[in-house]
C-alpha cells in the first residue's frame, strides 16, 4: 500500500510542477511503472487532487493537466511534494524541512526504527534519510538529546521530557502543518490536536491573564505558548510527565512568571486534562520567563535577584568589546544598562537550564526582524562570542536577533544635533488668516521653529534671504518667486501636508552632514554588472582586498563567515568589517550581473562598508539609519550607483527620519 501511495504522490508533483498537459505512457515512464497501472490509479489521483485544491483534467488526444481552484490549499502540498521528490537543485530550506518531517516521525516514537522503516513511511529513499539523518542528529543535539543505541531501552529518541517538548514545538512551528497530511503516521500532529473552540478558550485564558499580570512577553511567542499547553496537557495524559529537580523547582518559584503560569493553569481547569502536576506548571512559569518581554520600568534587582548583576557583569563586559571592535562607547547612551540587562536576563536563565537553543524559530522570520536593525545585528555578534566562552553554549539566531533588538532601541535613542528651522508664513486669506495659520503650526510644532513669522505675498521682498529658512505659503507654485525653499499646503492644512511640514521643514534643521564629515567616507566605489560566484569567494575577495596585513585578511574572513547569517535580506547583504583591520575608510557597492542565491535568499547588491565611529554618537546612529534604509528599499542604492555621491548619503538617512525617533527637543 504505501507503494500505491507513493506513486499518487508522485504523480500529482510531476503535474504539479508544469502547466501543460502530458500523456498517460510519459507519466509511467516518470515514476516506473507500465501506463495501464496509471490509468488505473487515476481515480485514486483525480480524489487527491479534488481535496488538494486542483482538479485533474483528460484530453483526448493530450493527456492529462492540473487546474487548480483553490491556491491556498494547492500551494502547501506542493511544497510538501517538492520536499520529498526533488532532487535537483535542493535548497537547504527543503532538506531542512525534510529533516524535520524525519523528526516529526521519531520524536514521538518508542520503539527502534531502521533507516527502511524510516524512508517507507515517509516516502523517501534509504540514502536521502542518511543524508538527511546528520542534520536531525545536529538538532537533537542543540536540544540536549540523542538517538538510542540498539541495546539501549526506552524511547527512540533519548533526552528529558522538557526538551523532547521543546523540540516538538520547534518542529510544529516550522513545518506546514496546516497543509494535509501526507503521512500514514499522525501521531505527533496528535499532542497538537484540541477542539477549535476550546483551543480559542484556552488561548483567551492565557492572553486575558497575562493581560491583567505584571509580566510580559513577545507577541510572537503568545501563539507558541498558547500551542505548549496544548501540547502540555496531551504529554503528561499520554504518561509523558516533566520531571524537575528540588533546585530547579526552588529556582523558578522566586519569579513572578510562576503565579501566573498557576493562574492560567487553575483557570484552565474547566477543560479536560489541566489537573496537572506542580511541575507542569512550573515548566509553564520557565517558558514565561524564557521569553519574557522585561519592560523599560521594572525593578531589575527586586523582579530578578541575582540574575540582575550577573546580567550587569556579562553587559558591561559586552560594552568593553564594542569600544575595542568598534571604538563606540555605548555606557554614554541614557538607559544603556536597563535596556541592555533586559535583554540578556531571559538568556541567563535559558542557560541555567541547558536551554539556550529552544527558541529557535523559523528563518523567515528572524529575516524580517533583520531587516530592521542590521548594525545592531552585527554588534550582538559580540554577545553571541562571549557568552560561547564565559558559558559554552551557543546562542541561538532567535536570541541574538532579539538581543540586536534591544540594541537597535539604544541606538535609536541617541539624539542628533538639531537647529530649530526659521520660517515665514503667508496665507492668501490675508494677515489674521495667516495668524491662524500660523497658531495651527505652533500647536503642532511650535518648539521645533526658533521663528515662524507672519508676512504678506508682497512684503517678502523687503526680507534678507539669509534670515530664514524656509516660507510655507498657500498660494499657488506660480506666485512664488524667491529664493527659500517653500512648501505650499492649504489655509487649513490637510493631514498629509501637516506630515510634510514636518518631513520637509521641520527636518531639515537635523544637522546630519557633521555626522557624515566625521565618518571620513571621502569616496564612494561603485562594481556594476559584478560577477559572483558564491559567497564564499566573494568574502575571500573582500578580506584579501580590504585586509592591512595577512593576520587582518584571516580575522575579517573569519568574522564574515561568523555574522553573515545576519547580513541578507530584500535583496541586499551588508557587510560591515572593523575599522582597526582594514587600510582606510570603505564604503562599495556591487551591483551583481543577476540576481544570485545565498542560503536561500535572494541578492543583487552587497554592500561592504568599514568606519571608525570614534566615539561619536551621531555617526553610530547616521550609519544605523543609513543601513537600516538599505534594507528596506533598493530604491537608495539604486539611486547611489547612478549618482555616485557620498553626500546623498545625508538624504538617505533623512528619509528614514520620516520614521523612527530622532529626538529634536
Amino acid at each position: 500500500m504505501a507503494n500505491e501511495k507513493k506513486r499518487i504522490l508522485q504523480l500529482f508533483y510531476i503535474l504539479a510542477q508544469q502547466d501543460q498537459y502530458i500523456r498517460s505512457y510519459e507519466l509511467a515512464e516518470k515514476v516506473g511503472v507500465t501506463e495501464r497501472t496509471v490509468k488505473n490509479d487515476i481515480p485514486e489521483l483525480e480524489a487527491f487532487a479534488k481535496a488538494s485544491g486542483a482538479d485533474l483534467v483528460a484530453k483526448k488526444g493530450k493527456g492529462y493537466v492540473l487546474k487548480v481552484f483553490d491556491e491556498e490549499r494547492f500551494e502547501p502540498v506542493k511544497t510538501q511534494l517538492i520536499i520529498h521528490f526533488s532532487n535537483v537543485g535542493e535548497t537547504p530550506r527543503a532538506q531542512n524541512d525534510r529533516s524535520n518531517d524525519i523528526l516529526r516521525r521519531i520524536i514521538v516514537e518508542n520503539r527502534f526504527l531502521t533507516i527502511e522503516d524510516i524512508a517507507e513511511e515517509l516516502y523517501l529513499t534509504k540514502s536521502s534519510i542518511r543524508e538527511d539523518m546528520k542534520d536531525v542528529n545536529f538538532l537533537l543535539s542543540k536540544f540536549n538529546m540523542r538517538l538510542k543505541r540498539r541495546n539501549e531501552e526506552g524511547p527512540l529518541v533519548k533526552g528529558s521530557e522538557f526538551d523532547r517538548r521543546m523540540l516538538m514545538l520547534c518542529i510544529f512551528e516550522n513545518h506546514y502543518h496546516e497543509a494535509i497530511n501526507l503521512y500514514k503516521n499522525t501521531d505527533f500532529l496528535s499532542f497538537f490536536d484540541r477542539d477549535d473552540e476550546e483551543r480559542y478558550e484556552i488561548r483567551h485564558i492565557f492572553l486575558k491573564t497575562l493581560r491583567d499580570s505584571d509580566c510580559h512577553i513577545l507577541d510572537i511567542n503568545t501563539q507558541r505558548l498558547s500551542r505548549y499547553l496544548l501540547l502540555m496537557v496531551s504529554r503528561y495524559q499520554a504518561g509523558f510527565p516533566i520531571s524537575l529537580t528540588q533546585n530547579q523547582r526552588k529556582y523558578i518559584r522566586r519569579f513572578r512568571e510562576y503565579s501566573v503560569a498557576k493562574d492560567v493553569i487553575e483557570k484552565c481547569q474547566r477543560f479536560s486534562g489541566f489537573d496537572v502536576s506542580e511541575d507542569e506548571i512550573l515548566a509553564f512559569a520557565l517558558l514565561l520567563i524564557f521569553w519574557a518581554d522585561i519592560p523599560w520600568d521594572c525593578d531589575l534587582s527586586q523582579n530578578y535577584f541575582e540574575l540582575h548583576d550577573e546580567a550587569q557583569d556579562f553587559i558591561s563586559l559586552f560594552c568593553k568589546s564594542i569600544k575595542k571592535d568598534y571604538n563606540l562607547d555605548i555606557t554614554t547612551i541614557p538607559g544603556w544598562s536597563q535596556i541592555l540587562c533586559a535583554g540578556i536576563i531571559p538568556m541567563l536563565v535559558q542557560k541555567d537550564f541547558n536551554a539556550s537553543f529552544h527558541s529557535v524559530r523559523s528563518l523567515h522570520f528572524e529575516d524580517a526582524r533583520i531587516h530592521d536593525c542590521p548594525l545592531a545585528a552585527k554588534f550582538a555578534h559580540n554577545l553571541a562570542r562571549l557568552f560561547e566562552e564565559r558559558y559554552h553554549c551557543q546562542l541561538s539566531l532567535y536570541n541574538l536577533i532579539t538581543f540586536a533588538g534591544h540594541l537597535n532601541v539604544l541606538l535609536l535613542m541617541i539624539s542628533y544635533s538639531f537647529t530649530p528651522v526659521r520660517a515665514i508664513v503667508s496665507n492668501g486669506g490675508g494677515y489674521l488668516s495667516s495668524g491662524i495659520f500660523k497658531r495651527i503650526i505652533e500647536s503642532r510644532f511650535g518648539s521645533y521653529f526658533s521663528c515662524l513669522d507672519v508676512y504678506e505675498l508682497y512684503e517678502m521682498r523687503k526680507l534678507p534671504v539669509k534670515d530664514y529658512d524656509w516660507a510655507i505659503l498657500s498660494y499657488p507654485y506660480y506666485s512664488y518667486k524667491y529664493d527659500w525653499p517653500c512648501l505650499m499646503v492649504d489655509s487649513i492644512p490637510t493631514q498629509s501636508q501637516m506630515n510634510d511640514i514636518y518631513n520637509q521643514v521641520i527636518l531639515s534643521g537635523v544637522q546630519l552632514q557633521p555626522a557624515l564629515d566625521h565618518l571620513h567616507l571621502t569616496s564612494l566605489n561603485i562594481y556594476r554588472d559584478f560577477e559572483y560566484e558564491n559567497m564564499d569567494s566573494f568574502l575571500r575577495l573582500i578580506s584579501y582586498k580590504m585586509g592591512k596585513d595577512a593576520e587582518c585578511v584571516d580575522k575579517i574572513q573569519a568574522d564574515l563567515h561568523y555574522t553573515v547569517k545576519t547580513c541578507v535580506a530584500n535583496k541586499v547583504c551588508i557587510l560591515f568589517i572593523k575599522r582597526r583591520w582594514v587600510k582606510k575608510g570603505i564604503f562599495e557597492i556591487y551591483q551583481l550581473n543577476q540576481e544570485k542565491q545565498f542560503d536561500e535568499q535572494p541578492i543583487l547588491h552587497i554592500v561592504v562598508i568599514s568606519v571608525d565611529f570614534d566615539n561619536n554618537l551621531e555617526a553610530v546612529r547616521f550609519v544605523n539609519d543609513l543601513l537600516m534604509m538599505f534594507f528596506k528599499d533598493n530604491e537608495n542604492l539604486w539611486m547611489l550607483i547612478e549618482n555616485h555621491r557620498v553626500t546623498e548619503l545625508t538624504e538617505i538617512v533623512r528619509a528614514s527620519l520620516k520614521a523612527l525617533p530622532i529626538s529634536l527637543d
